[in-house]
């Protein structure tokens, strides 16, 4: 991430903490907890990723039905993938070895709503209980 992405972001973090948490007004306060939060975000991100896939499909559908529509669609495929994924007894593990190997990622976070439509039809075909070498 550049510095001025990183700096977007932050300001954008600080603007919403001012707006949700009212006993915080000024910059230099909302700042202080936006660095806070963000030191803490690779640690929050491993022990709960679904928090991160929530939280983002929110924040992008907070001004339209459709964004909104487009993260529930989002959700919900994540959460059949889960089904799937547990039914073929996969581990965490073989899920990210399937990800990286046919999508170039790690996390099904980082795939776009096809593919990860793409992934869940892949996995409701599939009786095999161990991705393909």
């Amino acid at each position: 991430m550049t510095n001025t992405v990183l700096a977007q972001s932050t300001r954008l973090l600080m603007d919403y903490i001012k707006t949700q948490i009212p006993a915080i007004t000024d910059d230099q306060h909302a700042e202080t907890l936006a660095a806070q939060i963000i030191a803490g975000l690779p640690r929050l991100f491993t022990e709960k990723p679904e928090i991160f896939s929530s939280a983002l499909s929110m924040s992008r559908a907070k001004g339209t039905t459709a964004q909104l529509m487009i993260s529930e669609k989002f959700n919900d495929l994540i959460n059949q993938t889960n089904a799937e994924m547990r039914r073929l007894g996969w581990t965490d593990a073989q899920g990210r070895q399937h990800l990286e190997k046919f999508y170039g990622v790690r996390s099904r976070y980082s795939l776009s709503l096809e593919q990860l439509d793409n992934l869940l039809l892949y996995l409701q075909l599939t009786d095999s209980p161990a991705p393909n070498p």
